[in-house]
């Protein structure tokens, strides 16, 4: 039986997650409304299990310009449950998201580096909080493009939408639990087809969620972070020079390699650094600038999701974005226990905080937090 704290359930379901006495094998979907979770379910369903989704309130409050979401994806994930005749719930994870999530991506930012919330979700609220509820014996899906063999985690067939990047803390106990129904899909468009195919038009036609929850979907991410963290604005150097080209908003505001909005003479201007002790945001002139490549960087907080650790140093793919093609790098361990990563070519826009994430191969080795670029 589910021992968390349910907001809705929803339907037939009197007393969510309980499991039936029966020969179908049990599994709890994580559904957020879209068509990727959504096809998960009717795929699991298709393929024998009895499936109950459940929908996690993550957020609770309402954004000034747009608004979050949740609501409305709840009542999709509702939609797509009575279309499938399955059970759902709704269940609230609002105070560990904000206390495991939220506020570490506020002291980040505040500190001058670049998280990656979704990484803390996976790692702290969907393969932790969910994951801890549901009963040994009962599967856990998501609808995440990747696949598992034996606790290793895989790249999803769908090369341009594999999320195991997402998905690099997530231990290996946890992941011979999950199930990936979209793993082996080779692409969006199929994920669409077969969304059709099973009645889910509003589904398939729904626009993809870009954002993160929090901010919503009409907002900058700076001016939401502007309500949470105080920092003055600040000059703006050319680092070729020494001079100052314009002033910033709060160095919160800015990434590593992206454009600056600093209007300055000819050039198109992109953030090369920036220096906390003295509020001060560094730009170059130009996307190629040579200060914003680098082929070296130092991780902490190493995650290895197997038990098998390679034999350092080694050759792996590495990637320290999300959307980057992988590349070859070299992985060493520091006298201090943190990892190094040397890659073959330069990388462009590597940013203290980011998550660097290693595979050999298809297989996902793990990743840590990039502590410094060097």
């Amino acid at each position: 039986m589910f021992n968390g704290k349910f907001l809705t359930p929803c339907f037939k379901s009197k007393q969510p997650w309980k499991r039936l006495l029966s020969t179908q094998p049990s599994v709890v979907l994580a559904m957020s409304g879209g068509v990727d979770s959504s096809v998960s379910a009717a795929l699991l369903k298709q393929q024998g299990y009895k499936v109950q989704g459940v929908y996690m309130r993550n957020w609770d409050s309402l954004d000034e310009v747009g608004h979050c979401t949740s609501k409305a994806d709840w009542e999709d994930v509702q939609k797509v449950c009575s279309i499938l005749d399955i059970e759902c719930s709704q269940v609230d994870f609002v105070k560990e998201y904000w206390n495991n999530v939220f506020e570490k991506t506020l002291t980040d930012y505040a500190q001058g580096v670049t998280p990656n919330p979704d990484i803390g979700c996976n790692s702290f609220i969907k393969f932790g909080s969910l994951l801890d509820k549901i009963p040994e014996g009962t599967w856990f899906a998501t609808g995440h493009y990747c696949r598992t063999n034996n606790g290793k985690l895989l790249r999803g067939l769908e090369r341009n939408k594999d999320q195991s990047y997402y998905l690099s803390t997530v231990p290996e106990a946890a992941l011979r639990r999950t199930l990936f129904p979209l793993g082996e899909i080779e692409s969006k468009v199929k994920v669409k087809q077969l969304a059709t195919d099973f009645g889910l038009l509003d589904i398939a036609k729904k626009k993809e969620s870009m954002g993160i929850c929090f901010v919503g979907q009409k907002r900058k991410f700076a001016s939401f972070l502007q309500e949470y963290i105080d920092q003055p604005p600040g000059p703006v150097i050319d680092l070729d020079s020494g001079k100052v080209i314009g002033q910033h908003e709060g160095l919160y505001g800015y990434t590593i390699g992206q454009a600056s909005r600093i209007c300055h003479g000819s050039h198109k201007w992109f953030v090369a650094d920036k220096l906390l002790d003295q509020n001060k945001l560094v730009c170059v002139a130009g996307s190629n600038h040579p200060a914003l490549f680098s082929d070296t960087l130092v991780a902490k907080n190493w995650t290895w999701i197997h038990h098998q650790i390679p034999t350092l140093p080694v050759q792996v793919d590495a990637q320290v974005r999300y959307r980057q093609s992988p590349e070859k790098a070299i992985l060493s361990q520091t006298p201090d226990g943190q990892y190094a990563l040397r890659f073959t070519h330069p990388i462009r826009a590597i940013a203290r905080g980011q998550q660097v994430v290693v595979w050999d191969q298809d297989w996902c080795l793990g990743g840590g937090v990039i502590d410094a670029v060097l």
